[in-house]
C-alpha cells in the first residue's frame, strides 16, 4: 500500500520513559499473536472507512453553504468536517497529488502554483487576517467548491483499496502526532480561522485511535510502554479539555504563550514512547 509516513519529526527536547534506543528493533520483542494483529488490522481499517464516508458526507454540505453564500453555516460546517479529514491525514498525505489539491496552505505555494482546497475557501470565509483582500466572485467559489468536493470524492475512492498493516497503524499514529507538532501546536494550520485546536483534537483522535487498536499487542510485548503511552495521552487531553467552549474550542488566539508552550511540552513527552511503537508491534 502506498506509506503512510508523514513530516520528517519535528519533535525536539523530548524527554525520555525508558533505556529503550530510538531504532530499536522488533527482535526484541515477541512475535505479536496473529490473531491480535488481523483484529487491529480489521478495526483500524473500518475507522478509516468510517472517517472517510463522514468526510465526503460533510464536505457537500459545506461546499453547499460556501457556494450558496450561506458563510455562517459555512463557517460553522468548516472545523466540524475537516475533523473528520485530520483524524486520518497521514493516510490523505500519501497522495502525493491529491494532497495539495485539498490541503494546501498560502504558505506552502510556489510562485504562480494554483490554490485550491480547504484553505482557499477558509481565507474567503474569514478575511479579517488578509490585508487589501479581495473576495472571490460568486463563480469562483463555487468552483472551488465543486472541485472540492469532486477531490474528496476521489480521496474516499482511493482510500477504498488500501490495506493496513499494524506497522501502518503505529507510524500513523506516530504521523498524526508528528502532525499536531508541525502545524496545530503552532497555529499555522488554520491561519485564516485560527481554528487549531479542533484539528489539534482530531489528530489526537487518530493518534489514539490507532494506538488502542494496537494496545493488547503492545500490553504483551511492553507493559510499561503500554501504560506510559495511556498516561501521555491522557495528559495532552487533560490540557486541549482546558480550552474547549461548548462542543468546540477556544481560537488559538486566545491562547497565551504559556499555555502554548504547555501544549508543546506535553506532545514532546508523548513522542518519545510513541517512537517505539512501531518496534513492539512489527514483531
Amino acid at each position: 500500500m502506498a506509506s503512510l509516513a508523514a513530516t520528517a519529526l519535528l519533535l525536539t527536547g523530548c524527554g525520555s520513559d525508558s533505556s529503550r534506543p530510538a531504532d530499536a528493533g522488533a527482535d526484541l520483542y515477541p512475535a505479536a499473536d496473529p490473531g491480535l494483529v488481523a483484529e487491529a488490522e480489521r478495526d483500524y481499517a473500518g475507522f478509516v472507512a468510517e472517517e472517510a464516508d463522514a468526510l465526503l458526507a460533510g464536505t457537500i454540505r459545506f461546499a453547499h453553504a460556501a457556494a450558496d453564500g450561506q458563510d455562517d453555516r459555512a463557517r460553522a460546517l468548516y472545523p466540524q468536517v475537516r475533523t473528520h479529514w485530520e483524524r486520518i491525514e497521514t493516510i490523505a498525505e500519501s497522495f502525493g497529488d491529491l494532497d495539495p489539491r485539498l490541503d494546501a496552505r498560502e504558505a506552502d505555494l510556489a510562485e504562480g502554483e494554483e490554490w485550491t482546497g480547504w484553505h482557499r475557501l477558509e481565507k474567503d470565509l474569514w478575511p479579517a487576517r488578509a490585508e487589501g483582500y479581495t473576495a472571490l466572485a460568486a463563480a469562483e467559489r463555487a468552483s472551488l467548491a465543486d472541485q472540492l468536493v469532486s477531490d474528496t470524492r476521489e480521496l474516499v475512492s482511493r482510500i477504498g483499496g488500501l490495506d493496513f498493516s499494524v506497522t501502518d497503524i503505529a507510524d500513523g499514529s506516530r504521523g498524526l502526532l508528528e502532525e499536531v507538532a508541525s502545524g496545530k501546536v503552532t497555529g499555522e494550520e488554520e491561519y485564516w480561522s485560527r481554528t487549531d485546536l479542533f484539528d489539534f483534537q482530531a489528530n489526537i483522535d487518530g493518534a489514539v485511535q490507532g494506538f488502542e487498536g494496537v494496545r493488547p499487542i503492545v500490553r504483551e510485548a511492553d507493559p510499561e510502554l503500554a501504560a506510559t503511552l495511556d498516561r501521555r495521552f491522557a495528559e495532552v487531553q487533560d490540557l486541549l479539555d482546558e480550552h474547549r467552549r461548548g462542543s468546540g474550542f477556544v481560537g488559538y488566539d486566545e491562547l497565551g504563550a504559556d499555555q502554548v508552550k504547555q501544549l508543546a511540552d506535553a506532545v514532546n513527552a508523548l513522542s518519545e514512547p510513541l517512537a517505539h511503537l512501531s518496534s513492539v508491534v512489527s514483531a
